[in-house]
């Protein structure tokens, strides 16, 4: 190879690395704004003074972060304000949701999160075998969230008995209220775990076993193909496998 062409090649790759230096270090001062569900409860989220401080939710924002060479910044508001928030680009991520759950022009990351969503009834009334069985019954549900399956299922006669929080709804079921709930799996084996279900239940009824995503803005600071390259990073270094155990 001629010197002149050595020369070139090697000024090539010097001003590449510096490139690909300088947008690691970029990225270094940029945070990951993450968002979240102020209504969601451990495993999720633990909040103290209004600040997120544990839970699967942080620990993942925090993984993401760090894979994306960034550290996570975390912003809790209510369900309603979420979509507006993330399609503004004042964020960049929201996790545990899928496009169904959360309408709206946004990217998704490959779906990864596992979520079963269920239907718990109390065991001193009938059990449910199918969700026509519960048409025009009231069912413990959380104020904002999009049960999609359950509305294409019942229609008109989906009678939501809204409350904030798990805790609520599993105070309502105990005390006859509600006879039947809607819960995520891992969030009723956590619960049961901590001693937070003092009614005897049934055996659950499915309504959905999926993966869950997140949602990327398409006006933040982070793309979607970044967000999949972390991902799959976490799961080949058994990263996120771990997570999951830790919580579910």
């Amino acid at each position: 190879m001629p010197y002149w062409c050595k020369q070139t090649l090697a000024s090539l790759i010097f001003l590449i690395s510096n490139i690909v230096l300088a947008t690691k270090v970029q990225a270094q001062g940029l945070p990951l704004r993450v968002l979240l569900s102020d209504s969601n409860e451990m495993p999720l989220a633990q909040f103290e003074n209004g600040q997120l401080k544990a839970g699967f939710l942080f620990d993942l924002g925090n993984m993401l972060a760090q894979q994306l060479n960034r550290s996570a910044v975390f912003i809790a508001l209510p369900r309603k304000r979420l979509s507006p928030i993330l399609e503004s680009g004042q964020v960049d991520i929201i996790c545990n949701q899928n496009p169904r759950w959360l309408p709206g022009p946004f990217d998704w990351s490959t779906p990864f999160i596992p979520h079963a969503e269920l239907i718990v009834s109390d065991q001193r009334f009938t059990r449910p075998k199918q969700l026509n069985d519960l048409a025009n019954i009231r069912i413990g549900t959380i104020l904002g969230f999009n049960y999609a399956e359950v509305q294409q299922a019942l229609g008109t006669q989906f009678i939501r008995d809204d409350t904030l929080t798990v805790h609520s709804n599993l105070r309502k079921l105990a005390a006859g209220y509600v006879h039947h709930i809607i819960i995520d799996q891992y969030v009723l084996e956590y619960q049961q775990k901590m001693g937070e279900v003092k009614v005897a239940l049934h055996p659950y009824l499915l309504i959905k076993n999926e993966k869950a995503s997140c949602g990327i803005s398409r006006n933040g600071q982070v793309s979607a193909a970044q967000v999949n390259q972390a991902i799959n990073e976490l799961l080949a270094n058994q990263k996120l496998p771990k997570l999951f155990n830790k919580y579910h």
